[in-house]
């Protein structure tokens, strides 16, 4: 499974849903961070409460704004 990234604007909460399975036990770290786990305490899914905030908005959009410059780049050398 891929990494699934949502976020929420008005409530500035970036949700990522790393692997399959039900969110059995949640722990909130650093006031702001909520770690979900499956029934065998693997990490599942992780929530960033004020996201942009933090600048992780700024972060992701820079991210994919530079693979989308390699994809773009890679397509260009292809044609």
């Amino acid at each position: 499974m891929d990494i699934i990234l949502k976020y929420d604007p008005k409530a500035d909460i970036l949700t990522m849903k790393l692997k399959e399975g039900a969110i059995r036990d949640e722990r909130l770290l650093d006031s702001d961070v909520v770690l979900g786990f499956d029934k065998k305490g693997e990490l599942v899914a992780l929530e960033v409460w004020e996201a942009s905030k933090r600048g992780l908005l700024k972060t992701l959009k820079d991210l994919a704004n530079e693979k989308r410059e390699i994809v773009e780049t890679l397509l260009k050398k292809k044609a």
